[in-house]
């Protein structure tokens, strides 16, 4: 069946169903319509909340995307370490080289 054909057939039914209608309903019908076309078309009021949502979305991947990573060891915000005093490079040095100094103690403790 071709669209033309099949759009033809529902017509034609569509308009028989309502030549069964009686005067109330189809004045009702009318009535609707005619309110229907008189409304302000409505606006879709999730658009506000979709716009917030992505721009927050975008907020948080750009705020954490600028984030550097930190070693798990390393001071915390400080160019010094709070314990030792000494400069964040040679903080990190230490962590570097802490199976050395573990093995070092074992050394000690073994000979003495």
């Amino acid at each position: 069946m071709k669209p033309d054909n099949a759009t033809d057939q529902i017509r034609r039914l569509l308009d028989d169903s309502v030549d069964g209608l009686d005067a109330a309903t189809l004045s009702r019908l009318n009535r609707a319509r005619q309110r229907a076309l008189a409304a302000p078309p409505r606006q879709n009021a999730w658009m506000p909340m979709g716009l917030a949502a992505a721009a927050s979305l975008v907020l948080a991947v750009a705020l954490l995307w600028q984030r550097e990573p930190v070693h798990p060891l390393a001071p915390a915000a400080s160019t010094a370490s709070p314990v030792l005093d000494v400069p964040e490079e040679e903080a990190l040095e230490f962590v570097d080289d802490l199976e050395f100094y573990a093995w070092l103690e074992a050394e000690a403790e073994q000979n003495g």
